[in-house]
Order: structure tokens, then sequence, then C-alpha cells
């Protein structure tokens, strides 16, 4: 792919950083400093608090007294991750739009090359990076989501998403078109509440274009004991209402009854592959228990 610089346009696409922040007043200052090192030129970082407890709201509202690409929006009360981050999306305006999240780093050139990457792929609707993972005990790893490289054939790209092949939730980390964002409605609650909401997000995503990766570590995404997805119930019950919500979600798309069926096929044995583990686990302590002696 032949390098551009955005600088060098006259007119860059806006890019809008939606920064959804709730009680992070111990971390979020790295984050925020790392979205005003960005080489992009037209970049606005959009902060909405959450009704933050503690001191979140206060550097929030400092940097944006100190630099003007950066605005705070204050909600009266808490809205959820869900909430807060549609929120986001509402107040947003402009052209490529990506969810910063309050605990992640990006790289200096994070933005300025994946809008590069967009502008080179008028069908792509979503451009990624490989990423440092950091995980809870300090350890850092290379993670990299390859599994639509190349995937022009919008069902393929579906199906692999709905199979969670590979990382698939590195996309969620990626700068998108605005009009996709607006085409999804944004992220959907459903019967276990905010668990895997951006499963369904990427799968609709998926239908809308082709997502091009570039193999480069520009993001740094740090788990935290208090992060969000980390505080989610990871069972059987909480995969199949979010499984039911992509299906709700595939369902809303223009795809071809002829191209939903076999992605509901694909859900429904992931359904049923997670329902066997579980059946499994339970019975294991009674087939491990000894028999009585006959």
């Amino acid at each position: 792919m032949a390098h551009r610089k955005p600088s060098n346009v006259p007119n860059p696409p806006r890019v809008v950083a939606c920064v959804p922040a709730w009680n992070a007043e111990t971390f979020i200052a790295a984050t925020l400093d790392s979205l005003a090192a960005q080489t992009y030129p037209n970049l606005e970082v959009l902060i909405s608090d959450d009704a933050s407890t503690d001191g979140t709201a206060a550097i929030c509202a400092r940097y944006a007294a100190a630099d003007a690409r950066f605005r705070l929006i204050r909600q009266e009360r808490n809205l959820g991750w869900v909430g807060n981050t549609n929120a986001l999306l509402r107040a947003a305006a402009g052209d490529y739009l990506l969810f910063a999240f309050h605990d992640d780093l990006l790289k200096p050139a994070y933005v300025a090359r994946l809008v590069e990457a967009l502008e080179a792929e008028p069908d792509a609707v979503l451009a990624i990076s490989d990423i440092e993972l950091v995980q809870v005990d300090g350890r850092r790893e290379h993670a990299a989501y390859a599994a639509l490289d190349g995937i022009a054939d919008r069902a393929e790209r579906t199906r692999r998403l709905a199979w969670q092949q590979g990382e698939w939730w590195i996309p969620n980390r990626g700068v998108f078109r605005a009009w996709a964002a607006e085409r999804i409605g944004g992220l959907k609650r459903h019967l276990a509440g905010e668990f895997y909401a951006g499963w369904p997000w990427l799968v609709h995503m998926a239908v809308l274009g082709a997502f091009v990766r570039v193999p480069e570590q520009l993001c740094v995404k740090v788990r935290r004991k208090e992060g969000v997805a980390l505080s989610w119930r990871f069972n059987t019950p909480s995969f199949l209402a979010a499984s039911l919500s992509c299906a709700r979600e595939i369902r809303h798309t223009d795809l071809s009854l002829s191209e939903e069926i076999p992605l509901y096929g694909i859900l429904l044995r992931r359904c049923l592959g997670r329902l066997l583990d579980s059946l499994r686990i339970r019975l294991a302590p009674l087939a491990a228990r000894p028999t009585d002696a006959q």
C-alpha cells in the first residue's frame, strides 16, 4: 500500500475519537495524552463522562480547556457502557469515528495510518491495526485479527465474525465510516445486558463492507481488574443472549434469506457447542465419583 500523509491533503476527512469514560481517574490521563499526541490534522476528541464518582470528569475538563480538539460531555446519570457509547455516537459529527476506550493507549500515527488505509480502500468500512495486549499480570502479547484479510464476500466476512474466528474483538478498536455506525444504529443491550455487545455490532459492520488491517502495533490494550469486560459473567446464558442479539442484527441487514440462513446455522452450532460444554462440566464431578463395589 502506498503511503500518503493526510497532512498533505487540503481537506482531510474529519475524525472523531469517541471516549466513553467512567471512574477512570487513575489512568485516563495517559489515554488522553495518547490522543493529544496524534499526528492526524483533523481530529476531535469527544469524551463522555458517565456520571463518574471520582475525579475523571475534572481531569477530562482540564484537557478540554487546554486543547481545542477536546470536548467533554457530562452525563447527569450513569448510562452504562452501551448507553454512554451510544451517546457519543449521537453527538459525533465526522467522516470517520473510532472508539477510544478510556484504558487504551494509541500510538501517535494510529489515526493517520488507519484513515490512510480507509482512503485507499473505498469498499472498506473499518480499518484496524495490530494490538499490543497488556494482561492484568503485566505480560505483554502481540494480538492481531487477520481472519478477514482479503475477504471480499460479505457473507463470508459475517460468517467468520459470527463464529468468533480469531481475535474478533480487535475491530472494536478500529476507525470506521460514520455512515456505517448510523446504519447499524449503535450498540444494543440484550437479555444479558452489555455482555459482548460489540459482537453483534461487528457482525453487522461486516455486512456493510470490508475490513482492512494495518499490520503494525498501533494500539496498546491494557486489561485491568476493574475493566468492563472483566466484570461480565462469562457463562452459557450470557453467550446465548449475545448470540440471539447477533441473529437479530443479521435480520436487520440487507442480506438475502439465502445468505442469512447459513449464518443462523453458525450461531446455532456455537450455542449448541456451549450448551454441551456446560453440560460436560456439570457432569464431570459425577463421572469422577467412585462407584460402590458390587
